[in-house]
């Protein structure tokens, strides 16, 4: 093996590294976000935003009471955890996929600016969302983080400022 190929094995290798690392730190931000979000508001079983499919479940939980139209999701995190799963085995069929995975994105981003939305007020829940989905969800995890400590503020209060 000459100089060149050692030198650009470990160039891929430290990259590697790096995108590794990047991302356990992300995931560390976003899940202590979410379980300091749920200790706060005494929803049982906190730890559950540790786990990776979970997390929906607790995001779901984090946002609080959602209503849509005439219905409202009294247990949210059942029904967005059963709405990414459902999305995701959708997106294997051929050719409708695709559209199945796009609607799991809008979910997604979808629940995360309702999070926004119950812990940030003004502007904010809309830029949060968007700098997120623009940074891959890099940013996502940092705000998640950041607003971990914020007061919950309901649909009602949170759509008045």
């Amino acid at each position: 093996m000459t100089d060149a190929e050692i030198g650009a094995l470990l160039a891929v290798g430290g990259f590697m590294l790096l995108f590794f690392l990047l991302g356990l730190v992300f995931y560390i931000l976003f899940s202590l976000g979410l379980y300091t979000m749920a200790k706060r508001r005494s929803i049982p079983n906190p730890w559950l935003a540790w786990i990776p499919i979970a997390q929906f479940y607790m995001l779901g939980e984090v946002i609080g009471p959602v209503k849509l139209g005439d219905f409202t999701a009294d247990k949210p995190g059942l029904y967005l955890l059963g709405a990414i799963i459902g999305l995701w085995v959708l997106s294997f069929i051929p050719i409708l996929g695709p559209i199945f995975s796009l609607a799991n994105l809008a979910v997604a981003i979808g629940a995360l600016y309702l999070l926004f939305s119950r812990y940030t007020t003004g502007n904010t829940p809309i830029l949060y969302t968007i700098l997120g989905v623009a940074s891959f969800g890099a940013l996502m995890a940092i705000f998640v983080f950041t607003v971990r400590n914020n007061e919950y503020l309901p649909a009602d209060e949170s759509a008045a400022t």
